[in-house]
Order: C-alpha cells, then structure tokens, then sequence
C-alpha cells in the first residue's frame, strides 16, 4: 500500500504537481470526505427523493472537513493517496452535528490544526478540477466511493463554487454525470457478490477481502485508499476494466424500458377491458332487439266449435257438426 501524503497550505504546491504528475498514469480515482456529520437524519426505510432531500440539506448547510483520493490504474496499482485538509470549517461557529464531532475527535481529527493550516475549499478545487477534467488531456476518469452520496455532494458543490445543490435527485444525477462522468459505488457492487453483503461498513468488506488498512480509520485518505482495489469484487459481476458499462446512464435507461413495458401492459389491459365491456353491450342490445315469444297453450277461437278441449290430436281438427233436435229433424 501507498504511504498517505497530507495537503496542508504550507505544502500544496509540491504536493498539487505530484497529483498532476500521477494523473498521467491513471484513470481512477477513489474518494472519501470526513464532514460535520448531518443535520436532519434520515430514517431507514425514507424514499430515495426523501433521502436526497436530507442529503441536499445537510450539505448546503455544511462545510467538509476533509478529502482523501486516491489514484490507481486499471490494474489496480495505486499511484499516489493524498489527504486534503479544510481550513474553512470552524467547529466554534459553522454547523455541525456535536456528536459526529466528538467522534471525529476521538479517532484523531485535529480540528484546531487544520482550521490554522488547512487550505481553503475553493483554492484547492479551482486548481484540482482542471486537473481531473483537461479539455486537452481529454482522458476519462472513473470515480470510485464507498456509500459515497454525500462524498459526490460535497464534490460537487465545490466544484461548482459552493452553489446550492439541485433540486431533485434526478437533477443531482446529471450533474454528477456532466461533471465526473462514471462513477461506482463499491458498497452497491458488493451487495452484489455472492458471499458479501452491502449491509457490510467499509472496514468489513476489506477484512472480507483480506485488505490492509494504511492509516487510521474515519481518515479521509486511509478510507479512501482502502476503497481504491475495488477490482478485487469488480470480475464477480464479469465487468472489464478497460469497458466499464455500470453506470448512471445505463441504471437510467433500464428504468426508462421498464416503465414502457409497465405502460404496455396497462395499454393492454384498459384495450382488453374496452372490447369486453363492448361485448356485454352488444349482448344487451340484442336481447332488448329479439321479440318476445310464448310457448304456453294458447285457447282457440270462441265462435267455432271444436270437440271437448284439450283434445288428445291437438287443437287443429276437423269441427263437429252440431246436433239438431227431434222436432228439427221432423
């Protein structure tokens, strides 16, 4: 594993071209951020819109403390890991989550010291944005996180001059996709490996897999460099390194066929709904349409005489002439 290098503002010029030097080699980038934690929490079982929500909240209204990256190759070997620290968050004035605080304290954070020699935000990501995104260079880079939404929200944001950050997820999306480009999440691909879990935090995916940590955890730079060999679960899902097709775009247009075979099927079902429903009226009309007909005994004309009635040969038979008196037939 590759020694973790600290940004500091005393040192940010020599250590600004090291970055640019190893960028030439690689096309990967890992990343992690340490912030003053979240505002509004959000509970387990909230939307994915309610979850950007809370996510936009917590990161318009904060300031990130520290970025590790990483760069390595498609071969996984690590160039360079470097760790950024911020002097623009004050734990005294900006807000925070005093718990998340006191953890950070606990496994080594300096707040006092990076306050004093940290570089500011917009200095560090005016000059590391032209790195990773040179029109002359014009090489791809792929980014890599750990659960890492909030990671590409404070990237994001300063990329973009501390703007606020869109409206919707959807628009969120597209951004990351316009300003990054391919970006993966080792903690979704995990959950994807037979005997891995995206439950697993990211120290525990790494003793599944039997990687190192270099560093001290809830660092920005040892987290992000123990994100860095996700090619050790990447040939479980038979992805090529050199053709990288999990991405945004891609998640986006499978939704995109689902929801045409979704409506479909509705189409479908209303059309097969109408022909039954014309059915069951042409059915009615033609019972109002057929004449109604009697099949009882029907009694015969009153003024011809027929013999007794019912007669077993029917009603139709030949009449009885009538029977005269005596004095008639004298």
């Amino acid at each position: 594993m590759t020694t973790i290098r600290e940004i500091w503002s005393w040192n940010k010029t020599e250590e600004m071209n090291l970055v640019r030097e190893s960028l030439r080699s690689c096309n990967y980038i890992s990343v992690d951020t340490e912030f003053p934690g979240c505002l509004k929490e959000t509970v387990m079982e909230a939307s994915e819109e309610t979850r950007y929500q809370n996510l936009r909240f917590n990161v318009d209204k904060t300031k990130p403390i520290q970025l590790g990256f990483s760069l390595f190759d498609s071969e996984g070997a690590i160039s360079g890991t470097w760790e950024v620290n911020f002097s623009d968050f004050d734990e005294t004035e900006d807000l925070c989550n005093e718990k998340s605080i006191a953890f950070l304290k606990r496994n080594g954070l300096d707040f006092k010291r990076i306050r004093e020699e940290g570089v500011g935000i917009k200095d560090f990501f005016t000059e590391f944005t032209r790195m990773v995104k040179d029109e002359e260079d014009k090489k791809i880079i792929n980014w890599v996180t750990f659960d890492g939404s909030y990671d590409l929200g404070y990237i994001i944001q300063s990329m973009t001059g501390r703007e606020r950050l869109p409206d919707t997820s959807l628009g969120f999306n597209d951004t990351v996709q316009k300003l990054l480009g391919l970006t993966f999440d080792v903690k979704k691909l995990a959950g994807q490996c037979k005997g891995l879990n995206s439950r697993f935090g990211l120290q525990r995916l790494a003793d599944e897999l039997g990687i190192r940590r270099v560093g001290e955890a809830h660092h920005a730079g040892s987290d992000s460099q123990l994100t860095a060999p996700f090619q050790i679960i990447g040939p479980l899902f038979l992805f090529a390194t050199s053709n990288l097709t999990f991405s945004r775009d891609l998640k986006r247009k499978r939704e995109h066929e689902r929801e045409i075979v979704m409506i479909r099927r509705e189409h479908d079902r209303l059309q097969q709904h109408l022909f039954m429903q014309q059915v069951m009226e042409q059915e009615i009309l033609m019972r109002r349409c057929v004449p109604r007909r009697c099949y009882g005994p029907v009694h015969p004309p009153r003024p011809i005489m027929y013999a007794h009635y019912p007669s077993p040969r029917g009603y139709f038979v030949v009449p009885v002439a009538p029977r005269l008196s005596r004095n008639a037939q004298q």
